[in-house]
Formats: C-alpha cells, structure tokens, sequence
C-alpha cells in the first residue's frame, strides 16, 4: 500500500498554498479594496485560484503531456462544483452565522480542498483514464 504523504500529494499541497495566496489576495483586493460584493469577489477569486493550481499541476505536479484543453475542462468543471460549494458555504456563514467573508472564505476553502484533491488525482491527472482516451 502507498504511503499517503507521496509525491504527488505533498506537491499538491503546495501548489495549493500558493493557489489559496493567489485566491486570498485576489478574494481580498476585489471584496475589500474593489468593494466588490463577497460571492462575486469569491467566484473570481476562485477561478484564478483554479487556473493557477491546475497549470502547476499539470507541469510540476503530475507531468502529464497530453489532452491539455479535455484535462482543463475537467478541472475546472471540478473546481467550479467545488466553487458553488464554497459560495454556498460562504452565504450560510455570512448571511445566517454573521462571520466575516474572510473567515467564512477561509472555512470554505477547507471543506472543498480534500474532495478536489481526490478527485483530481484520481481522474484529472490519471495516465490512464478513460475520461481521455
């Protein structure tokens, strides 16, 4: 049985702290500086976090060389679902528990990471999915 803590979970993991640097910043700069309502501030956010992590991945994390745009879509289809979930979440604690948008960004961010993880690893980056056959 593989170890848990491989290669490609500890690369994951950083590219994702990195994501959630460039999410966060994002998140921060256009709800706080920009003013920008939080669930808009938080889907653009989460985008450029989606397109940062899966760029890395794909070059440094998994190095798969092929079906680049059918593994994008993928990816992104994933990390969109995991974005309706953070909106969702963000909405509940805001608007129902009266948390701030960061702390409720940041409690959001938490529940989606570790099915995306799983998922991606295991059907985005694949050598041998049938997804991109």
């Amino acid at each position: 049985m593989r170890n848990i803590f491989d290669r490609h979970l500890v690369l994951y993991i950083l590219i994702g702290i990195w994501g959630a640097v460039v999410d966060f910043g994002s998140f921060y700069i256009i709800n706080s500086i920009l003013d920008e309502h939080y669930i808009v501030a938080n889907t653009i956010s989460s985008c450029l976090g989606i397109l940062n992590n899966f760029i890395f991945n794909y070059k440094y994390n998994f190095k798969v060389n092929n079906n680049f745009i059918k593994r994008c879509i993928v990816f992104f289809a994933i990390g969109l679902c995991g974005m309706v979930v953070s909106n969702f979440v963000m909405l509940m604690l805001v608007e129902y528990c009266s948390l701030s948008s960061m702390f409720a960004k940041c409690t959001a961010l938490c529940i989606v990471v570790a099915a995306q993880y799983t998922i991606n690893r295991f059907v985005t980056f694949k050598n041998e999915s049938a997804v991109f056959s």
